[in-house]
């Protein structure tokens, strides 16, 4: 948390406003589509006129985080990534449930992400991260896709279609062998 705090130091962010942010998320799940020169620039530059900075930490060996989430004031937010599993889905999957313990928990507490721990916070923020990547409107719809559907379907619905790979897979309906070579893989430049 202390290397997130740090790198957002430097990241100057208008006041929070969740209104603005709401909107900006409509504008970043198009960035799922994109690769890492474009949606990474833009991500950051978006939360941050809405008064969130986003930094990619490296995980810490053993952590097993994927995401974290804090007020550094008390109208900056820190949204902090990790890459862990380096697919699509799971990068952006991450962001939108940090970004849901902004709108929806309290200012006062701190979110890490990990396989280890669940509650009803978390379960929330899952729920709001699935929804806004993949619309409720299209669960049915869900339930009935191919493997050979995803591209079409997901350039439907405007986004990558490693992420909704990843849904039919945390679904059931893709096995978590299947339809991994539509996901785009993320590393470090400095693990590259």
């Amino acid at each position: 948390m202390r290397i997130g705090e740090l790198d957002a130091s430097s990241i100057h962010c208008a006041a929070f406003d969740a209104r603005q942010f709401r909107e900006t998320l409509q504008h970043i799940r198009s960035l799922t589509a994109a690769g890492p020169d474009e949606f990474e620039p833009r991500l950051r530059k978006l939360c941050a006129s809405a008064g969130v900075a986003v930094v990619f930490v490296p995980e810490i060996k053993g952590t097993r985080c994927w995401g974290a989430t804090r007020w550094l004031t008390p109208t900056k937010a820190l949204i902090q990534l990790s890459l862990r599993y380096k697919s699509d889905d799971h990068l952006w999957f991450s962001f939108f449930h940090e970004a849901a313990h902004l709108l929806l928990h309290s200012k006062k507490a701190t979110f890490i992400s990990t396989d280890r721990f669940s509650d009803s916070a978390e379960k929330e923020a899952d729920s709001f991260a699935a929804s806004h990547l993949i619309p409720r409107q299209y669960d049915g719809r869900l339930k009935k896709l191919t493997l050979g559907d995803v591209r079409e379907f997901a350039a439907q619905i405007g986004i990558a279609p490693g992420v909704v790979v990843g849904r039919l897979q945390k679904d059931g309906v893709l096995g978590w062998n299947e339809g991994n070579s539509l996901k785009r893989r993320f590393e470090f430049a400095d693990d590259a």
